[in-house]
């Protein structure tokens, strides 16, 4: 195929400055786009070679190459072309550096534009001319030639009252809120240590006025009507027998609120009976989530203790759940389970705190098991009102209440109250053996549907078997008056008696 061969701008412009040296001019006319005619190729044969190019003498790119000015109007600066040849000897004159870098020159100056960049003989020379466009920054040129930077000054816009109102009221509530939070916190506090102080240090006015309160309180929950006299006086004369024995007695009939009272709220050693507040102290802590059932109890060396129980022959560090525990302290009377108790429980201090606010009066803890000199005292009144709020489920669940009398239930000696009822009869109870005091309290249900509680505790001397005997007496007194089926009234009508004959 025929190409067609177009001189580039760089050879024109190249022909046009060697042309101008030579001091000849082309008088040729010259095209619309400013080429010779004699510029287009010619065609020629696929076998002719294409004419070898003239030598061009190579010089640094222009400045109209470099601006994409096209070199037919180079033709109109010849005057100018030949200014520059006479004043090449002369040094250059620096450039003041621009003012606006990066920006063209409008048409009218367009003459500085045509210069042409200096030979590599002066390197110097590109450096100096090129070095103050470094300096300037990009915002100086974005700026019109001649003007001084202008700062901008962002006016303020007005905000509305309405907006500083919410805020305010925003702020408003929110410092509210807080100072209400801090305030309730504050007054929690102050309530709380207020009641602590109140608790601690009673006068003997208001000391008076808790305990009436109490006695009311108790009676509620008793719901005791009238005292039993002929009972109480049977009971009587059993204690006349064992003039050096010391009874306390109170018994209540749940169902019709009939009660008896022999020294009920004389405070007498607890020996093991104190294990009965300690396994409420326990359930309630299970209802209220801080203690688990299934939670495993470490038996350490402080919690071991001699006298009834078998947990005192395990090593230490043996482990056992809280209800294992809970179960031998009752049925088996251990007194290491019940060391472990109470250590989980927070110690005695904490339990006698709870003990006061049940409102039980006599029953306070001194030290831990075995107090074989009875210094934990209690009495057969606070016995029997803890087991009526415990079988009415006011201090602890209904669950936690069926858990305590089937462990009650379970205990092993049957030597004191039990050895007085008739056979079938239920019964949940605890008892406590030390040389100065011995006794039993107990839930008792009858065949007959006859439900009572009865608490008996006997201070003796020297471990006297005489008080094991009262109590099993008072037992069954008590037990055949309930049961009008074991100890049938003898009928007077004659008529009956008649008509019971064959």
């Amino acid at each position: 195929m025929l190409g067609v061969a177009q001189r580039s701008p760089r050879q024109s412009l190249f022909s046009i400055l060697s042309f101008s040296k030579s001091g000849s001019k082309s008088s040729e006319p010259k095209s619309r786009n400013g080429n010779s005619p004699k510029s287009q190729p010619r065609r020629r044969s696929r076998g002719s070679t294409p004419p070898p190019p003239k030598p061009v003498s190579r010089r640094s790119p222009s400045v109209e190459q470099r601006q994409g000015i096209d070199p037919g109007r180079s033709e109109s600066f010849d005057p100018l072309l030949s200014q520059l040849r006479q004043k090449r000897s002369a040094p250059p004159p620096s450039r003041k550096p621009r003012s606006q870098p990066g920006k063209r020159s409008s048409r009218g100056t367009a003459a500085p534009s045509i210069i042409p960049f200096p030979q590599s003989s002066a390197p110097t020379a590109v450096r100096s001319r090129r070095s103050p466009v470094a300096q300037f920054s990009p915002s100086e040129s974005l700026l019109p030639p001649g003007n001084k930077p202008v700062k901008r000054v962002r006016k303020k816009r007005r905000v509305s009252p309405m907006v500083y109102a919410t805020r305010l009221l925003i702020l408003g509530i929110g410092i509210g809120v807080i100072s209400g939070t801090i305030l309730s916190a504050l007054n929690a506090l102050g309530r709380s240590s207020a009641e602590a102080n109140q608790t601690v240090s009673l006068t003997a006015e208001q000391q008076k006025s808790l305990n009436a309160n109490s006695s009311n309180s108790l009676a509620q929950s008793l719901q005791l009507t009238q005292e039993a006299s002929d009972l109480k006086t049977a009971i009587l004369g059993l204690a006349k027998d064992s003039p050096k024995l010391k009874p306390g007695v109170f018994l209540v009939d749940l169902d019709t609120g009939n009660y008896v009272d022999i020294q009920g709220e004389l405070p007498l050693p607890a020996a093991s009976t104190i294990k009965v507040p300690i396994l409420v102290s326990f359930f309630q802590a299970v209802d209220e989530g801080r203690l688990r059932l299934d939670e495993v109890l470490t038996m350490e060396e402080k919690h071991i203790a001699k006298g009834s129980g078998e947990l005192q022959d395990k090593p230490v560090g043996s482990k056992f759940t809280a209800l294992e525990t809970a179960t031998l302290m009752i049925t088996n009377s251990d007194n290491t389970a019940t060391n472990m108790i109470i250590d989980r429980l927070g110690g005695i201090e904490s339990l006698n705190q709870q003990f006061a606010f049940w409102q039980l009066k006599q029953t306070q803890m001194q030290n831990i098991l075995p107090d074989l000199e009875g210094t934990n005292k209690t009495s057969a009144k606070d016995l029997v009102t803890l087991m009526a709020e415990i079988n009415q489920g006011k201090l602890v669940s209904v669950k936690s209440r069926d858990f305590m009398l089937r462990i009650m239930q379970q205990t092993r000696n049957r030597s004191l109250l039990p050895r007085g009822l008739g056979e079938g009869t239920f019964i949940a109870h605890k008892t406590g053996n030390i040389d100065s005091v011995c006794g039993d309290i107990g839930l008792i249900d009858m065949l007959n549907g006859k439900r009572y509680l009865v608490g008996i505790l006997v201070e003796r001397e020297a471990d006297d078997p005489q008080a094991n005997e009262l109590i099993r007496q008072v037992s069954s007194t008590i037990y055949q008056y309930f049961d009008t089926s074991t100890n049938p009234q003898p009928s007077t009508d004659p008529d009956e008696v008649q008509d019971d004959q064959p």
